[in-house]
C-alpha cells in the first residue's frame, strides 16, 4: 500500500484468489441447494442484495415539513421553525395570524408579501422557497432560517469604533438590497433595525416586506394600492411624506430617509422620534428631531462627517436627500475609506486654539467661523503680528506634527469656531504607513526651513550662508 502525501491519493493492492482455489469456487449467495426446472435445467438466482452506494429515494407519504414550534411573532403572524425531512435542513415558516386570515385584504397583503420577497432575487433579501395554504386555507410561506441577531441587538451591544464600522458595513449591504428592490419598483416602507438580520458570517438580510409598496409593474401582486391619507409603517423611522399619508409621493427617497433614521439610532442609541405615538407622529410629519451631534449618553461620539450623512439622508425635502440608496451607500463607503472619524470641537471668540512654542498634539480643520494666525515679533517678543486669517476649509497645526517641532504660530478664534480635531497619533500613523505621508512630511520640513529663513531675514540677520 502506498500513499501520495501531496494530494492524499491512496493506492491499495488487493490479493486475487486463484481460479481453481476453494475460495474462488465459493459462491457467497449459494446455499448448497440446486433446484430443477420443468425441462431439466438447473438454476439458482441470487437473492437481491442492497447496494450501500445506491441513493435513497425520497420517502413517499407523510408530512415533509416537521413543525418544531414558534420562534417569533409579528403583526401579520408567527414565524415557526420547521425541518425539511427530504432536504434535511431547517427552515422558517411564516403563518398568517388566524384572525387576519379571515380578512380578505389582510390575507391578500400576506400573499403579496410572499410574492414580492420571492421576486427579489438578491443576496441581501432572505430567500423564499414556497407559498402554500393548509387544509383550513390559511396562507403560509417557507424561507431561509436566518441564524443571527437583529441590527437592534448589534446597536445595543456596540462599544468600540470597530463595532460601529461593522454596523456601517451591514447598513451598506441593506442599501445594496434596497437599490435592487427600487430598480424593480418596490419600496419597503418599514425599514427599522428590527427588520434587518445579521448572521455570524457576514450575511445581512432585509426582512418583512409585508408593507412594501409596488410603484412599477403591479402584475406581481393582486392587492389594491392604498389611497392617499393612509399612514402605514413604523412611525419612529418614517419620512414626513409617509407620516402625512401622501402615498402617491412615496418613492425610493422615502426608504433613503428611513435608512438615515436607522443610522441615527446607530449613532445615538435612540430613534429620531421617541415618545408617545401622537407626539412621535407629529414630529415625523414635520421631520423634527435632535441632530445626532447634540445627543448625550452614547458610547461613541458621532464622527462629524457621519452625522452629516445622517442629516442629508433625513432631509425634510426629498430633493435634498441622497436621491437613491446607491448614493447613500457610496457616501458610507467613502466615509469608511477616508477614515473621517475625528471629533468636532467648538471654540468661543478669543479662545487660543494653539499657542506658539507649545508641543503639537493635534491638527485642525475649520468647518465654521474665522481664526487669526499670529506670530511673535522677532524684534519685540512681547508683541505679536497678524500673519493671516483662516476660514472654513482651512487647515492648521499639521506642520509642527509632521516636522516634530514646537508650534510656529498662535491661532485665535475671532468668532464662534467649529473645527475637526485630528490627533497626533492619526497623523503619525499616516507618515509611518504610506508614501503620501512621507511626501507631506518632506513638504512640512521645507516649509519650516523657508519660514525660519524668512524670519531671520526680517530680523536683519541677513541671508544664510551656504
Amino acid at each position: 500500500m502506498t500513499i501520495d502525501s501531496r494530494d492524499f491519493t491512496v493506492a491499495v493492492r488487493v490479493p486475487i484468489a486463484d481460479a481453481g482455489s476453494e475460495e474462488a469456487e465459493a459462491i457467497p449467495w449459494f446455499d448448497g441447494r440446486i433446484e430443477e426446472d420443468g425441462e431439466g435445467a438447473v438454476s439458482k438466482k441470487p437473492p437481491p442484495r442492497p447496494d450501500p452506494r445506491a441513493p435513497r429515494a425520497p420517502t413517499a407519504g407523510g408530512p415533509r415539513m416537521r413543525d418544531e414550534g414558534e420562534i417569533a411573532r409579528g403583526g401579520m403572524g408567527s414565524i415557526r421553525r420547521v425541518y425539511d425531512t427530504e432536504l434535511r435542513r431547517y427552515l422558517a415558516r411564516k403563518v398568517i395570524d388566524p384572525r387576519l386570515g379571515t380578512d380578505p385584504s389582510a390575507a391578500q397583503r400576506f400573499i403579496d408579501e410572499a410574492r414580492i420577497t420571492g421576486m427579489l432575487d438578491h443576496p441581501n433579501v432572505v430567500p423564499l422557497h414556497e407559498l402554500a395554504a393548509d387544509d383550513r386555507s390559511r396562507a403560509s410561506y417557507t424561507m431561509k432560517l436566518v441564524q443571527g441577531q437583529t441590527l437592534t441587538a448589534l446597536i445595543a451591544a456596540q462599544r468600540t469604533r470597530g463595532d460601529l464600522e461593522h454596523i456601517l458595513h451591514c447598513v451598506i449591504k441593506v442599501c445594496d438590497a434596497l437599490s435592487y428592490a427600487h430598480s424593480r419598483g418596490v419600496i419597503h416602507r418599514d425599514l427599522k433595525p428590527d427588520n434587518i438580520m445579521v448572521g455570524g458570517y457576514g450575511q445581512v438580510y432585509v426582512m418583512d416586506w409585508g408593507l412594501a409598496q409596488v410603484t412599477g409593474d403591479r402584475s406581481m401582486v393582486d392587492g389594491v394600492a392604498e389611497p392617499d391619507g393612509m399612514v402605514i409603517g413604523t412611525v419612529q423611522y418614517m419620512a414626513p411624506e409617509q407620516a402625512r399619508g401622501l402615498v402617491s409621493q412615496i418613492d425610493a427617497r422615502t426608504d433613503v430617509f428611513a435608512m438615515g433614521a436607522v443610522l441615527y439610532k446607530v449613532l445615538t442609541g435612540v430613534s429620531p422620534y421617541p415618545g408617545p405615538m401622537p407626539d412621535a407622529l407629529g414630529a415625523a410629519q414635520r421631520a423634527e428631531f435632535v441632530p445626532p451631534d447634540d445627543t448625550r449618553g452614547v458610547a461613541i461620539k458621532p464622527p462629524p462627517h457621519l452625522s452629516y450623512i445622517v442629516m442629508k439622508a433625513m432631509a425634510r425635502d426629498p430633493a435634498q436627500r441622497y436621491q437613491s440608496a446607491e448614493e447613500l451607500a457610496h457616501a458610507l463607503r467613502a466615509f469608511l475609506r477616508g477614515g473621517n472619524w475625528f471629533p468636532l470641537h467648538k471654540f468661543p471668540p478669543g479662545a487660543v486654539i494653539v499657542r506658539e512654542g507649545d508641543r503639537a498634539d493635534a491638527a485642525y480643520i475649520i468647518t465654521a467661523g474665522r481664526c487669526e494666525v499670529r506670530k511673535r515679533d522677532p524684534q519685540d517678543p512681547e508683541r505679536s503680528q497678524t500673519v493671516r486669517e483662516l476660514g472654513p476649509g482651512d487647515v492648521f497645526g499639521e506642520t509642527a506634527i509632521f516636522a516634530d517641532v514646537p508650534r510656529s504660530a498662535t491661532v485665535v478664534a475671532l468668532d464662534d469656531v467649529s473645527a475637526v480635531v485630528v490627533e497626533r497619533t492619526a497623523l503619525d500613523g499616516l507618515v509611518a504607513s504610506s508614501w503620501l505621508g512621507q511626501f507631506v512630511k518632506a513638504l512640512a520640513d521645507r516649509f519650516l526651513d523657508v519660514d525660519a529663513r524668512l524670519a531671520r531675514a526680517t530680523a536683519g540677520a541677513g541671508p544664510d550662508k551656504p
